[in-house]
């Protein structure tokens, strides 16, 4: 065998494995969301029940739970179960220079959010829903008097919402604090 021949064989050997290597990487990396078992939400189940705002611990050093918060961020969750019916989420806008919330499936990832640029009235609003819920809701809606809900379709029955509020300075870390406490989750009847 001459030396080129040698080097293509090793060059194709090298393609393969490292080809191999990145598949199973890729496969673990999807994996273990779905089998950890203690999630976020798992996590978040330790500190209180379905429809509870919960405020999350300041952003700092040592926390454990929650690492890598940032201390300018004030933070509640709620958990939520959408077999009894849908969930209306209500959070202020205060003071804060910015204020968001994330809906969170059960496995943690993001399916919507909002700002406090989607506020209206002084509060953002939203109604989670699976997607049976959501087509109930439009056959009963009238026609000539449309609904103003923001409707958020769910891809898992449970999950959680998140508020953030920043906080400009230190010392309004307590008002932003106070703001995200303010945030409801509350099953609605169904129709």
């Amino acid at each position: 065998m001459n030396p080129g021949a040698r080097l293509g064989g090793a060059a194709l050997f090298v393609a393969a494995v490292a080809a191999a290597a990145a598949l199973v990487h890729f496969a673990i990396v999807l994996l273990v969301p779905v089998v950890a078992s203690h999630d976020a939400y798992a996590r978040l189940a330790e500190l209180g029940p379905p429809g509870a705002t919960v405020a999350l611990p300041r952003g700092a050093p040592g926390e454990k739970r929650f690492p890598w918060a940032d201390p300018a961020i004030a933070a509640s969750v709620c958990r939520f179960d959408l077999s009894a019916g849908p969930v209306r989420v209500k959070a202020p806008i205060g003071r804060a220079g910015f204020a968001s919330i994330s809906f969170h499936t059960r496995r943690g990832a993001v399916f919507y959010a909002l700002t406090d640029r989607a506020a209206a009235h002084g509060w953002m609003e939203a109604v989670v829903v699976t997607p049976a819920q959501l087509r109930v809701l439009v056959a009963h809606d009238d026609e000539d008097n449309p609904t103003q809900d923001l409707r958020v379709p769910s891809p898992t029955v449970e999950g959680f919402v998140v508020m953030r509020a920043f906080s400009e300075l230190p010392s309004l870390y307590e008002a932003a604090s106070q703001q995200v406490q303010m945030m409801t989750c509350a099953t609605e009847p169904p129709p």
